[in-house]
């Protein structure tokens, strides 16, 4: 049950993130300048401009890769280790073995969610993503990965 309930949380939290990035492009789309950054460097600065109907893109990059790590989290099926279709690899520390699970795939869906919205958001204001952005993400998407691995052991 408490399973279902954190799926659930996750997978709304997800929704809202990108719901919530979808219709502040719609609301401002008028005062949202002619070009947008929307290549960033490593230290959050824009390094390529596009215009801003490229903030679609974007969004619905998002919007897929969000919905394939919840479909992929929800059907075991496709990424099990013999008969998946995605090749997955183990890594066995101390007896726990780290490798894909509900909660990774659920977690990583709300980490794209919330790295496109922000994506999408600071290229429609203009704004550099920081110099923090970039060891934040990946701090961010080991913790998906490794934490809930941790805790729940791999799903073989």
């Amino acid at each position: 049950m408490a399973k279902t309930i954190i799926r659930i949380i996750l997978l709304l939290l997800s929704f809202l993130v990108l719901l919530g990035a979808t219709l502040f492009i719609v609301l401002r789309w008028d005062s949202i300048p002619a070009e947008v950054p929307t290549e960033f460097g490593g230290a959050g600065r824009p390094e390529d401009y596009q215009t801003k109907s490229s903030l679609w893109g974007m969004l619905i990059v998002g919007w897929l890769f969000s919905a394939a790590l919840a479909v992929i989290g929800r059907v075991p099926a496709l990424w099990k280790k013999n008969g998946g279709f995605v090749r997955v690899s183990r890594l066995r520390i101390g007896g726990v073995t780290i490798g894909p699970n509900w909660l990774n795939m659920d977690l990583m869906s709300l980490l794209v969610a919330l790295l496109f919205s922000y994506l999408s958001i600071c290229s429609a204001l203009c704004r550099p993503l920081g110099a923090w952005f970039l060891p934040v993400f990946f701090g961010v998407l080991l913790f998906s990965f490794l934490v809930p691995s941790l805790l729940l052991g791999s799903e073989e």
